[in-house]
């Protein structure tokens, strides 16, 4: 809860973000709309439509859908697009009246502080990827530069992330998301029969399922009794399914979609793989080790390595090294002790990053409280 002992009543936040569709981030703020709900005023704007919402809000929080994302076709219409959600979502917040604002997404964060200047509303950026990988755009990134100074605060998922921010802002805060004990765990232990290799997130050249697919195609022919699957939707759908049938493991590599509740598909998976080129703070990575699954990870700039302790409770290889990759693959898919010794220390994430863990550091920023 955010409100504390000092006030009365709870706090009426503000939660922003483009769109709710499939994806990490708009799972994430869904969760803390959710967890915030309760004794507290929560309203969650965004600047899209909500047809495409896929993620269920409890009957408590406030839905407010500006339906202004639209493509621009070019400069001009961009910026005129541009100030025509910062005029809306102004007006929105104006009616709303809350006492903060919590701002997913670096577009957004930009709008988001636009729309409140002058307004004495605190508003709280924060970024869901790295930035220095992530690229936005020259106008987008000046604003950002410009405008994150601003801000109450700048919430980033991780140390090397807020060591970027902290070049620029002077109010930077690590809050990692929280992970829930599921329902369900893996058992990863069988040692024979059908087995799968499970990969999990949007099908982007960032994601990095085609180095996936190439790791997995030289260790295919010694593991006959394992598949892969990729949960998932993207443009790069044509080229994954190409690059399987070329190396010789179409079909062995299903790629069945998107899924709402993934915990079924991770329970039922005996491994699992991020072969991200970057991320942010994986989602995916953290509810796979919660379900007790051994995993691989490659060792990009940020995200893994502040999940994964290297040997103890998964694997991190080499950035985009396919070989290496392919060793570790080897290496869980042919011995079943090994996955059970990884897997089950996975389930340590659901202490390290509990939800009151997390949410205490967040309420704690919210409403100027210190830890204990």
């Amino acid at each position: 809860m955010l409100k504390t002992g000092r006030r009365e009543r709870g706090l009426h936040v503000a939660l922003v973000i483009s769109h709710l569709g499939q994806g990490g981030a708009e799972r994430v703020i869904c969760s803390l709309a959710r967890r915030w709900a309760v004794g507290n005023e929560v309203s969650l704007l965004t600047v899209g439509s909500s047809a495409g919402d896929r993620y269920p809000l409890p009957p408590g929080v406030r839905r407010v859908a500006l339906d202004l994302l639209r493509p621009s076709q070019n400069i001009a219409e961009g910026v005129l697009q541009a100030s025509r959600r910062v005029v809306a979502l102004r007006r929105a917040l104006d009616l709303l009246r809350p006492d903060l604002v919590v701002s997913f997404l670096e577009r957004t964060n930009i709008l988001a502080l636009l729309a409140t200047t002058g307004t004495g509303v605190p508003v709280f950026v924060c970024e869901r990827s790295d930035p220095r990988h992530d690229a936005i755009g020259r106008p987008w990134a000046a604003l950002r530069r410009l405008l994150y100074p601003r801000a109450a605060g700048v919430v980033v998922q991780t140390e090397r992330v807020g060591a970027w921010a902290r070049a620029f802002c002077p109010r930077v805060h690590v809050i990692p998301n929280f992970v829930e004990r599921p329902m369900q765990v893996a058992k990863p232990g069988i040692e024979h029969g059908p087995r799968r290799l499970l990969g999990l997130g949007r099908l982007a050249p960032e994601k990095g399922f085609d180095l996936l697919v190439r790791a997995f195609a030289r260790v295919a022919r010694s593991h006959p009794d394992w598949t892969l699957e990729i949960l998932g939707e993207g443009k790069e759908r044509a080229q994954l399914e190409a690059l399987a049938g070329a190396l010789g493991v179409r079909d062995r590599v299903s790629m069945p979609g998107s899924v709402v509740h993934p915990l079924p598909r991770l329970a039922a998976a005996h491994a699992f793989a991020l072969p991200s080129r970057y991320e942010g703070f994986p989602n995916a990575l953290l509810e796979a080790m919660a379900c007790g699954l051994p995993v691989v990870a490659f060792d990009c700039q940020s995200g893994p390595r502040e999940i994964i302790v290297h040997e103890q409770d998964g694997l991190l290889v080499r950035p985009g090294d396919i070989a290496e990759m392919a060793l570790a693959l080897d290496r869980l898919m042919g011995n079943a002790a090994e996955r059970v010794r990884l897997g089950r220390n996975a389930t340590e994430v659901t202490v390290r990053f509990a939800p009151e863990t997390v949410l205490q550091r967040w309420s704690a920023l919210l409403t100027g409280e210190e830890l204990p």
